[in-house]
C-alpha cells in the first residue's frame, strides 16, 4: 500500500509545522497579511494542522473536533476573485511548506492542494450571495489530485 501524503509530510508534526510557518510568514507578508487584519481565532493554527491533515490522507480530526468543514469554505469565500492575493497566499504557503522542512515528494503535493483549494474550490464562491452548502466536505487530495467526486 502507498504511504498517503499526510504520512510522507512526517504525521500531524509536520502539518502543525506548516501552519505555524505559514501563519508567521501570512500575518507579515505585505499582501497576505490583509486576511489577517480582522483578527483570527486564538486556534487558527490548530485549525490549520488539523485541516490540513484530514485533506492529506491523515485522521479527520478536524471534523471531529471542529464539526463540519462548510464553516471554513464559508470564511474564505465570499469575498471575489483576486488573482493576485491568491498567487501572494501560494506564494506565501510554498514558502512555508519549505521552511517546515517538509520533504519531496509530498512538500510537492501539499503546494498543489493549496493552489487547487486557492484557484479552483474557494472561487467557486466568488460572491457572498453564492451560498456554500452546508454539506461541503474537507477537500481532499492524493498524489492523484483531488479524491472527492465533485472536486
Amino acid at each position: 500500500m502507498e504511504q498517503n501524503i499526510f504520512d510522507a509530510a512526517g504525521g500531524m508534526d509536520a502539518m502543525r509545522s506548516i501552519a505555524r510557518c505559514w501563519h508567521d510568514l501570512a500575518v507579515t507578508d505585505p499582501v497576505v497579511a490583509h486576511a489577517f487584519s480582522h483578527g483570527y481565532a486564538a486556534d487558527h493554527e490548530e485549525r490549520l494542522a488539523t485541516y490540513l491533515a484530514q485533506a492529506l490522507g491523515g485522521p479527520s480530526a478536524y471534523t471531529e473536533s471542529y464539526g463540519a468543514p462548510a464553516h471554513m469554505d464559508r470564511l474564505h469565500a465570499g469575498n471575489g476573485i483576486h488573482e493576485d492575493f491568491d498567487e501572494a497566499g501560494i506564494a506565501v504557503f510554498a514558502r512555508a511548506v519549505a521552511q517546515a522542512g517538509i520533504p519531496d515528494p509530498a512538500a510537492t503535493a501539499i503546494v498543489e492542494y493549496w493552489t487547487w483549494m486557492t484557484r479552483d474550490v474557494l472561487n467557486r464562491y466568488p460572491a457572498a450571495s453564492v451560498a456554500v452548502p452546508s454539506d461541503a466536505p474537507v477537500h481532499t487530495w492524493t498524489w492523484d489530485g483531488p479524491s472527492a467526486p465533485g472536486d
